[in-house]
């Protein structure tokens, strides 16, 4: 009986070691199934977080000791930290593009910010996830990633509500929402779907510049001076991130629930000089965090020193939740890290800033990061050992040539092949209004081409090493434009000038400053600079066509604009153009097939599909115009003019209450705006409402104090009411004042003999009469 226990007990011991072996060598993606398996989950809520412009190593649970941090350590000690993990680019929008579609740059076309929309062709995690059942929100908060750039693909709810009215210009950079609103946003959202699966991408904008966080967290953190005070954000910022805990714990949803927090680029802080990011490739700017929690103990307190990229995340969560990644997607689950956070894969990270190349005519920067080494292709070549070397001060290039060799072997390799078969760039869906306040900074130009070069280089291209000063000169430009001093930004522009003649971004902005401070032809010429370095510059051919068209010099418009299309017949702007010359001279036959073919090869552009509905409009083609104004302002009811040319269609076939409800609707989102406002005012007077009416003329002598249709019409208004004619005398000379058209001033003079003739002033009647008549005639 001893020999047969001892013979079972062994047979038993084998199958359990068998069982092991076997659950041993399961696939990760295996082991994740049968542990939401085993929990009773069967689809998995998924909570993103990133962290915009965070430093890996300005975080408690990478080593930091200057800012307190404890969600983001709760979410260490109970998930697994990334010790290693890197972003592709610098910049906002193109590290989330990266982020959210498993891609490298090379490959979706976002280089920079402001300049290219994610196309419609990529495929982002939500799109998949969208497909699946699962309910997908966004919560943004910077406008650089408003979306009209194209992230919101595949969300049904994408909070970007900016309120752009306050900026004369646009900074990308600046315009912003405090983490605590955009979480409140989340957490509503959250609330109202928590009983479905669902995938929330919130994004905290606070430690990029300025840095200014709320108390207590300004006083505490402001003796440690502007890194304190970067440090003091971050603390914000993990308050926030302890709320979205909070509400997981309080819902009872932390058990099937996966967090996900990463940063997507870091900032300089004075290292290498940079003072912010976008620049430079550093370790300081691509070394973001990244964290995941999965709510198991087998995953928990985790540290993985192997290589990982922020292109890894798409296809990690998909992995998660037990769901094919897609075929092309270029980053790679980090499920087997996660399980074996002792191995290395072998793996190493893409980043790239395209900045000083695109904008400044400089060379371009790639990078190619290893767990041990960083190599830098520029002009300069540099290489790095972060192991002894974390700050990269050493560049080790010279006694390393062999690594420096391979390592730029295998980056000029990687970039050929991620940018095969890659879908064309895509423009951003602006309205015109915003399109030419983000000009004025240099952002919008035609999308980025892959291989692009800058014309007319007379050489080899300059390393940004060597461009540093000027650089952050340009950047303090941009600074005082944001503030409307263009005086400033102008000696500055032009002092970074003085140091190097041939920086477009520079140039452009310099006109910009000109422009905006009245000196038109100064304007102009710098345009013309930057066209005898580069010809071929579609950027500064649409700038010096829009001052022409400020100077009505309609005919020297059209002949820039058919000069850039000759260049590039898809550049949409100069078809815009010549179709906005034939409006204004209400020649809507000769505008329409221009304004057709901008519509055709951007049909998602919406201010193209505006102005398409104007011009039909004004061809009568009422039931073409209706279907697209309508469909703008299903899908962007927020879109300017969208209602008011509604409100013009409706009021045209008589349908006054419908071009009432129309143009209140275009008020009421732009309190500002003129014409809808004028239009309204009129309807309600025509339709029997005078105080309406004279509520509506008061506002616009409020808002366009230099209009004179205001102070005409408010006059018109008052005559019928029992208001001292002395009043309305003043409304009438204010208005006769400003008058530039000769209808106006016929109306202002019919109102003033309407004065006299009740003050029974006969003579200054009749000739106010003369007046208006002779006005008439014309």
């Amino acid at each position: 009986m001893k020999r047969k226990t001892i013979i079972a007990g062994s047979i038993l011991l084998g199958l359990a070691v068998a069982t092991w072996l076997v659950l041993g060598r399961r696939s990760p993606a295996d082991k994740i199934a049968g542990l939401w398996g085993r929990s009773g989950v069967k689809r998995p809520n998924v909570i993103m977080i990133t962290l915009d412009t965070t430093r890996a190593d300005h975080l408690a649970c990478y080593g930091y000791p200057n800012v307190n941090t404890p969600n983001l350590d709760t979410l260490a000690r109970t998930g697994v930290l990334f010790e290693q993990a890197d972003s592709a680019s610098p910049l906002t929008l193109p590290a989330h593009c990266s982020i959210m579609t498993g891609m490298y740059p090379t490959y979706h076309g976002v280089r920079i910010n402001g300049n290219t929309a994610l196309s419609d062709e990529q495929t982002t995690i939500a799109e998949v996830l969208t497909a699946r059942g699962y309910q997908c929100g966004a919560f943004i908060g910077a406008f650089v990633l408003d979306g009209r750039w194209g992230l919101k693909q595949g969300f049904a709810r994408y909070d970007d509500q900016f309120d752009l009215t306050k900026y004369r210009q646009l900074d990308l950079g600046v315009v912003q929402r405090p983490g605590n609103i955009v979480m409140d946003e989340a957490l509503g959202w959250l609330d109202a779907h928590k009983q479905d699966p669902f995938f929330a991408w919130i994004h905290l904008y606070d430690p990029h510049m300025p840095y200014e966080p709320p108390e207590p967290y300004y006083s505490r953190y402001r003796p440690g001076g502007l890194i304190g005070l970067y440090d003091g954000e971050i603390a914000f910022t993990d308050e926030q991130v302890g709320r979205c805990l909070s509400w997981l714990a309080d819902k009872g949803l932390s058990k099937n629930t996966i967090v996900v927090v990463l940063g997507d680029h870091g900032e300089g802080l004075g290292s290498h000089g940079e003072g912010s990011h976008g620049y430079f490739i550093y370790n300081y700017v691509t070394h973001v965090p990244l964290l995941i929690a999965v709510p198991f103990k087998e995953l928990q307190g985790r540290r993985v020193a192997s290589q990982a990229r922020a292109v890894d995340v798409f296809p990690t969560v998909l992995e998660l939740l037990g769901i094919k990644s897609p075929a092309a997607v270029q980053g790679r689950s980090l499920l087997p890290l996660m399980f074996r956070p002792e191995s290395d894969d072998g793996r190493s990270a893409y980043g790239e800033s395209l900045a000083p190349f695109l904008q400044f005519g400089w060379s371009p920067l790639h990078t190619l990061k290893t767990k041990r080494y960083q190599f830098i292709d520029a002009p300069q070549m540099e290489l790095y050992d972060l192991a002894d070397d974390p700050e990269e001060r050493t560049n080790i290039l010279g006694q390393n040539p062999s690594v420096a060799r391979t390592m730029k072997a295998e980056l000029d390799k990687l970039m050929a092949e991620t940018s095969q078969g890659a879908p064309k760039p895509q423009a951003a869906n602006l309205d015109k209004e915003t399109v030419e306040r983000l000009a004025a900074l240099g952002y919008i130009g035609a999308p980025v081409s892959r291989n692009e070069s800058p014309a007319g280089s007379p050489g080899p291209l300059a390393d940004p090493k060597t461009k540093l000063p000027i650089y952050e000169a340009i950047q303090r430009a941009g600074e005082s434009i944001t503030r409307n001093d263009y005086a400033d930004a102008a000696r500055k522009l032009e002092d970074a000038l003085n140091q190097d003649p041939s920086v477009p971004q520079a140039m452009l902005m310099l006109s910009t400053c000109y422009s905006e401070l009245g000196r038109e032809e100064e304007a102009k010429s710098r345009l013309e600079q930057v066209l005898k370095i580069d010809p071929e510059s579609i950027q500064a051919m649409i700038s010096l066509a829009r001052i022409l068209r400020k100077q009505r010099k309609n005919e020297d418009v059209i002949a820039l604009c058919q000069k850039t299309l000759s260049l590039d017949d898809k550049t949409v702007q100069a078809f815009m153009l010549i179709g906005e010359v034939y409006m204004e001279d209400q020649d809507h036959a000769r505008a329409l097939p221009y304004l057709e073919k901008a519509f055709d090869i951007q049909p998602k552009l919406t201010q193209n599909g505006l102005n398409l509905a104007a011009c039909l409009l004004g061809l009568k083609q009422y039931g073409r115009a209706e279907t697209m104004l309508k469909d703008i302002i299903r899908h962007y009811p927020k879109f300017p003019r969208a209602n008011y040319n509604l409100g013009l269609l409706c009021e045209e076939q008589g349908r006054s209450e419908e071009a009432r409800s129309a143009y209140a609707a275009e008020v009421s989102l732009f309190p500002r705006e003129f014409q809808a406002r004028f239009n309204l005012g009129k309807l309600l007077f025509k339709l029997g409402d005078r105080q309406g009416y004279l509520e509506q003329m008061r506002e616009m002598v409020k808002n366009a104090p230099h209009r004179s249709e205001g102070y005409l019409f408010l006059a018109r208004g008052l005559l019928l009411e029992a208001v001292p004619l002395q009043d309305v005398q003043v409304l009438v000379d204010k208005g006769l004042s400003l008058a530039q058209t000769s209808e106006l001033k016929a109306l202002g003079y019919f109102l003033q003999a309407d004065i006299y003739n009740r003050q029974k002033q006969t003579e200054k009647m009749r000739e106010a009469l003369r007046r208006a008549k002779s006005y008439q005639v014309k």
